[in-house]
């Protein structure tokens, strides 16, 4: 079935004739939710809520957020006045804030600090790439809004908040993965493979499969969007789907599986006595001076 679910983008996008890469990203991005909510069902690790009945089951597997259930009851929270009020609040937000970043980075083709240095220690390339995971946080931050919103609303069901300011309010490296950054796709990772992993394995082991499978993922998300019969460019462009390094989101999660795995070891940078103003500084910067291994294919694909 997993396969099947890899290969069905490609033919989908051949059939349909699709080029454009932020429709690309929404179904495949959609698919790699569906193969691991697939492995969650096969390995019995789906939310209890999900199992009592055939209807919240079906609910649940076709729905675009994770479902937020009842302690108690184990029934699916009901959305609120204000909840949907709050939504669109920070849809309209997200929207101003990401089209000025859009503005704002776009004129200086993504590089505000210029493209005259790559060394990662660069206070420059530094500059750079703090700006393009803003950057990026705010695309999925209006993704997520813009889901919920539109979801919480006709549903009447509540989900949980895919983004929440990883790159400025992050306290660890374990809260900027494991609660901040895409939590979706945290719920679902940890269900349909760290549990299973686990069951037969240390915690290390199942942490480094996890990151391993979102380093996979991600490779086929910049393939199947960006790489796979990609949409013509100007020649002059700087940004071509021609100069993508498959791979380097790989080396970026496995990376980032490393310094996670050091902060279980040393402690935190809250446990060290540093400010907590300045904690998430120090989080960020344990993988910002390579943070353009994980977003460059997104902007040479064109996708952002």
């Amino acid at each position: 079935i997993i396969g099947l679910y890899l290969i069905i983008p490609c033919i989908y996008f051949d059939a349909m004739d699709i080029k454009n890469p932020a429709l690309r990203m929404t179904f495949a991005l959609a698919i790699v939710i569906f193969i691991f909510r697939t492995l969650e069902a096969y390995f019995g690790h789906a939310p209890y809520g999900a199992t009592k009945s055939l209807g919240m089951y079906v609910t649940y597997y076709i729905f675009p957020g994770e479902i937020l259930f009842d302690a108690k009851t184990s029934m699916p929270l009901k959305v609120t006045r204000k909840d949907i009020i709050q939504n669109f609040s920070r849809l309209f937000r997200a929207v101003i804030v990401n089209s000025l970043l859009y503005s704002f980075m776009s004129h200086f083709d993504y590089t505000p600090f210029g493209q005259e240095s790559r060394h990662y220690f660069h206070p420059k390339h530094l500059g750079n790439c703090f700006f393009i995971a803003l950057y990026f946080q705010q695309n999925l931050e209006w993704f997520d809004a813009a889901a919920s919103a539109m979801s919480n609303a006709i549903s009447g069901i509540k989900t949980a908040k895919m983004m929440d300011s990883p790159v400025l309010k992050s306290k660890s490296i374990a809260e900027f993965w494991g609660r901040r950054w895409n939590y979706l796709v945290h719920c679902v990772l940890k269900r349909g493979v760290y549990k299973p992993i686990r069951k037969y394995g240390s915690a290390t082991f199942a942490s480094f499969v996890v990151f391993l499978a979102s380093g996979l993922i991600h490779e086929f998300l910049s393939y199947t969007v960006s790489v796979y019969h990609h949409m013509e460019v100007p020649a002059d462009s700087i940004y071509k789907p021609s100069n993508i390094r498959l791979g380097s989101n790989l080396a970026f999660f496995v990376w980032a599986f490393a310094v996670t795995v050091t902060e279980r070891a040393l402690g935190s940078f809250s446990s060290m006595g540093i400010s907590p103003r300045a904690v998430p500084f120090f989080v960020v910067m344990t993988s910002l001076p390579i943070a353009f291994w994980f977003v460059e294919p997104y902007f040479q694909g064109r996708f952002l």
